[in-house]
């Protein structure tokens, strides 16, 4: 075939250069700076809406009124960061990595190198130094997609449109909840698959705080920590904790993450028998100066602490693309599909030598 099959904005082919969609398209890129689903909605609807009535080529890209994609959008912000806690704190410390096309990349790829040499002292600034080579060791990570989907009938839309009552939005809310979950999920246990297995790109995973290479590791004690709290037990084992991380080379600041059975236990009394001050375990923790908080992370295992730095070098977020209502119509017309989809990987790292900046205490 002697002409090009694909759609192509800034064409001036005859059956191309006719289409509505190059009009749409090219306001998209001008207005927004990127061609998105948000982009192709800002030109404006009745130019899309004109699209899909009469040339039926728009259908994937503005299937719903204008109105009510608004309603389903504010739904995905009323949301927010519900369901989040590790990640939240990630994200508040400014722990990203941002992916400008997320869609194109399947595997971010970053170095480990060793540490080599040392500074020397001289009396002369042209004294020759150490020639140095380091060793680099190549770290991939799978960016994969978290995803949840629902569907509107076309009968409950237009009913909604009809009457004028308010699009029921809760199945939006609730996937949306349903992928910041999985997030969370995946910064705390690894990301895996339905069946309960490791996700795995050629050989890469994509670890979390639990499973991360070159955690450290201590052992607790389960009672003292959970139904008959001991806070000098408590604190004791937490700066034992602490000390390994500085033994990394890591000194802070933390942040301690339990399951919410310990949570509780933390708000018991320092002290049960003489509690002059009034403590509880917990503002007795928070009085570790390299300590800045300690959180409740619901996802962890009821049997498992974490202490973890918060800086780059040891976990950040890849972030892509938020969680984002994308819709579709049905083959037949009469549904309208709606997939929840953001990409944001968290990733948890160590140095050459294996060392990390996160302990996972373990209850006993």
């Amino acid at each position: 075939m002697s002409k090009e099959m694909r759609f192509m904005a800034g064409s001036d082919s005859n059956w191309q250069g006719q289409s509505p969609l190059t009009n749409v398209v090219m306001r998209a890129l001008t207005e927004a700076g990127g061609w998105s689903v948000p982009a192709m909605r800002r030109p404006g609807y009745r130019m899309m809406s004109a699209v899909e009535n009469e040339f039926r080529e728009f259908r994937s890209l503005a299937p719903m009124q204008d109105k009510a994609q608004v309603a389903i959008d504010r739904a995905v912000v009323e949301v927010g960061l519900q369901r989040l806690t590790f990640v939240a704190d990630i994200l508040a410390a400014g722990l990203t990595y941002n992916l400008t096309d997320p869609l194109s990349i399947a595997q971010l790829e970053w170095n480990s190198t060793n540490k080599i040499g040392a500074a020397q002292r001289t009396m002369s600034p042209s004294a020759r130094g150490e020639n140095k080579l380091p060793i680099v060791t190549p770290n991939r990570l799978p960016i994969y997609l978290t995803t949840d989907e629902f569907e509107i009938d076309i009968r409950t839309l237009k009913t909604s449109q009809r009457v004028g009552t308010p699009l029921d939005v809760s199945m939006v809310k609730q996937c949306t909840r349903a992928v910041n979950e999985a997030i969370e999920d995946a910064a705390i246990n690894g990301a895996t698959t339905l069946d309960g297995q490791d996700l795995k790109v050629a050989g890469y995973s994509a670890p979390g705080i639990l499973n991360a290479p070159g955690a450290e590791a201590e052992t607790l004690t389960a009672a003292a920590w959970s139904t008959v709290p001991v806070g000098s037990t408590v604190f004791a084992q937490t700066m034992s904790m602490i000390g390994k991380l500085q033994g990394n080379k890591k000194f802070g600041p933390y942040r301690l993450y339990v399951p919410t059975v310990v949570g509780n236990a933390l708000d018991s009394d320092y002290n049960s028998t003489n509690n002059a001050q009034g403590l509880t375990i917990r503002q007795r923790l928070l009085q570790i100066e390299s300590l800045q908080a300690v959180r409740v992370a619901d996802l962890l295992p009821a049997t498992k602490v974490a202490l973890v730095q918060m800086t780059s070098d040891v976990i950040d977020v890849v972030v892509g693309q938020p969680p984002t209502v994308i819709p579709w119509t049905s083959l037949d017309g009469f549904a309208i599909h709606n997939l929840v989809m953001a990409i944001m990987i968290p990733r948890v790292r160590s140095d050459y030598n294996n060392d990390s900046g996160i302990c996972i205490g373990t209850l006993t």
